[in-house]
């Protein structure tokens, strides 16, 4: 149990992270412009403190941590950090102004938002406490070692904060399953594809054409899952092809916003990659459907959009093409028209016989994406959910109609992972590899480790889930015992203006002033003793990088001063103020998140700077829960040392709160 009350408040900053490479090249420009009298003063102030002429580049970093390297020894990171305080304060207040109005203007012209965005309050709050770099991304993220790393995402970003120790991820157990063959020994896959055989029924299915590799979108399905179902279904079960109907779903929001037919960088022509895939069983024709990820995996519950998805599927809508070349010169019109992959409408390949493609009553359907957040929707309208998705809808502040969802097909359907409990539960739906809830969940553990004082969780609803469900462990619901209060605001919907997630540039704060507003309720009212919330903007507007890049400054600049009023008003009522972000992902000028680190700072009520209690200066995601324990005096009763064998154990990043 809790020792003494100390109260805490999180925030969460979606997509909010720092690239060591693109600062650098920053600050080396910086430092090619300014005036040789202003290289000199910098110079002499760093030899002042016994620092070479070189070092003295690092003065020029709004936020002195960004300038040091990955895993430097704590030792040598804090002296670090203390001699660029320093020395900045010798610097008069004309010069200063000189270094960041030109650092802001030349991350503008290199399109570094994070500098870009003149966000100086946030640059201080980060200066004056201590701020720690965070890895946010591969086997930090729980997924696995590859090279380059798997992108960082807000899902397993927040399962992992919310996590005491390193949260493997559903896609690495897929992946180890296929290498040992289970995969191809599992229940539910195999009784599917067999039963759409002997009934001669169509085997539909849907795959999200991206994570090749690492770099390129492995956070919702990862190609050699599509690869091993492909062997399962043409090889083992022996489907004919003209019995297979796929629907490929365009990415370009976790990979490069053209990927579905550009190439970079030894990425990306999806589309061409399928169909190489599909030529391997000649099965090009298998090819079914092709939609942007923004129509087919909505997360906030819009109708417009899964009825829109019901109805290509349906036979009901979609430009009726032949063959992949075709498809290929819709979306590169659409490419041309300003848009990207997820922007792509609805596409029908028509069959061998010229027969518009369609499910039909008690044909199969396989979905291979492995996220759950954005196949509820899809799931539900299949399986005929609809009281499901209306009161999904309805917690949002939207009114669904739903009669579309009686449509009585009666399909046989399993998922390659667990979308919601009441799928299976009441529907039939199989699911291939079941997400089993974290056990070290901090917010599991809360009932045992602080008792029956309250918590509180703040997000805006297209983010509800990462603030509910991932949070707490991959749980729908609260633990027994836990007293939680749960303040959801809906975000900006077909009213506004927003009809899929492509439409956020036009509100770039998004929720923030409402989610602030709800945190300084809760620390007004102090009947909670931690509050967490989530800040989507950098994360939303940052996937329509590059296009926009002035609303990514916007959304930036609104997080900082969320965050900003969010830590004033937890120090004026005595509690720990605690920031993070899930993943980076507004840094790098793409649409796609990133593998660099984040930030995790932590502002004490005494203004005082917290004792460092690791021995190289680098976090990962899992040290927050303990972190947030340690700051609250309470102690985790059992919880395993983190010794150097063994780095997959959250450890305290603070000696004492």
């Amino acid at each position: 149990m809790a020792n003494r009350k100390q109260k805490a408040v999180l925030a969460v900053i979606d997509g909010l992270g720092f690239s060591r490479t693109r600062s650098k090249d920053v600050v080396e420009a910086v430092w090619a412009k300014l005036a040789p009298a202003d290289q000199e003063l910098l110079e002499a102030t760093a030899d002042r403190i016994g620092r070479d002429s070189s070092w003295a580049k690092n003065l020029l970093y709004p936020v002195h941590v960004e300038s040091l390297d990955a895993d430097t020894p704590t030792k040598e990171a804090l002296a670090w950090i203390a001699d660029s305080q320093l020395c900045r304060g010798f610097l008069n207040a004309d010069l200063i102004e000189r270094i960041e109005l030109l650092v802001e203007t030349t991350a503008d012209e290199q399109r570094y938002v994070p500098w870009a965005s003149g966000a100086r309050n946030l640059w201080a709050l980060r200066n004056e406490n201590l701020s720690i770099p965070t890895s946010a991304a591969g086997i930090w993220a729980g997924f696995e070692d590859l090279a380059p790393a798997v992108q960082g995402n807000s899902e397993t970003g927040h399962q992992q904060i919310g996590n005491t120790e390193l949260a493997p991820q559903l896609p690495l157990e897929i992946t180890n399953s296929i290498a040992s063959g289970e995969f191809f020994e599992g229940d539910a896959l195999n009784s599917i594809i067999a039963s759409a055989k002997d009934r001669k029924a169509i085997l539909n299915f849907c795959f999200l054409l991206s994570g090749v590799g690492g770099a390129d979108g492995r956070v919702h399905s990862a190609w050699n899952h599509l690869e091993a179902f492909l062997e399962l279904v043409f090889e083992r079960h022996g489907v004919s092809p003209d019995h297979v109907q796929m629907q490929a779903i365009l990415d370009g929001r976790d990979s490069a916003e053209d990927s579905s037919i550009v190439s970079s960088e030894g990425s990306g022509d999806f589309l061409g990659q399928l169909q190489v895939l599909l030529g391997k069983y000649d099965a090009e024709s298998s090819l079914a459907w092709v939609v942007g990820r923004s129509t087919a995996m909505d997360r906030d519950y819009r109708e417009e959009a899964a009825r829109t998805d019901f109805d290509l599927l349906a036979g009901f809508k979609g430009e009726q093409v032949s063959g992949f070349d075709e498809v290929r010169a819709i979306v590169s019109s659409v490419h041309e028209s300003g848009k990207t992959d997820q922007d792509i409408p609805p596409i029908s390949i028509l069959r061998a016989d010229g027969s518009v493609p369609k499910i039909s009553a008690n044909d199969a359907f396989v979905d291979l994406n492995f996220r759950s957040d954005r196949q509820r929707s899809k799931i539900g309208f299949l399986a005929g959910a609809r009281a499901f998705l209306e009161a999904e809808g309805e917690s949002r502040g939207r009114k669904w109609d739903g009669s579309w969802i009686d449509h009585n097909l009666n399909l046989d359907i399993s998922g390659i992972a667990e979308y919601h409990p009441v799928f299976e539960a009441e529907h039939g739906v199989s699911v291939a590899f079941h997400t089993e809830p974290l056990a070290a969940n901090f917010l599991a553990q809360w009932p045992e480790v602080v008792g029956d004082d309250e918590y509180t969780l703040v997000a805006e609803s297209v983010k509800s889930s990462h603030m509910g469900y991932f949070f707490r462990g991959r749980r729908e619901d609260p633990v027994a015992g836990a007293n939680e209060v749960r303040l959801v605001t809906p975000s900006h919907g077909e009213e506004d203006g927003v009809k899929s997630d492509t439409d956020f540039y036009l509100y770039p704060g998004m929720r923030a002033k409402e989610v602030t507003a709800d945190v300084l309720k809760a620390i007004s009212a102090g009947t909670s003793r931690l509050i967490c919330c989530n800040i989507a903007a950098p994360d939303m507007v940052g996937h329509l990088l590059p296009a926009r890049y002035e609303e990514a400054k916007a959304a930036y600049r609104a997080a900082a001063d969320a965050l900003v009023e969010m830590a004033q008003t937890a120090r004026t009522a005595r509690s720990f103020f605690v920031v993070t972000s899930d993943h980076g992902n507004i840094e790098n000028d793409t649409s796609a998140h990133s593998v660099n680190d984040v930030l995790t700072t932590i502002v004490r009520p005494d203004s005082a700077k917290s004792e460092v209690a690791i021995p190289v200066f680098q976090a990962r995601l899992f040290d927050i829960a303990p972190t947030l324990f340690k700051l609250m005096g309470a102690a985790q009763n059992g919880a395993p040392a983190a010794g150097p064998a063994d780095q997959s154990v959250g450890r305290p990043l603070v000696v004492t709160g």
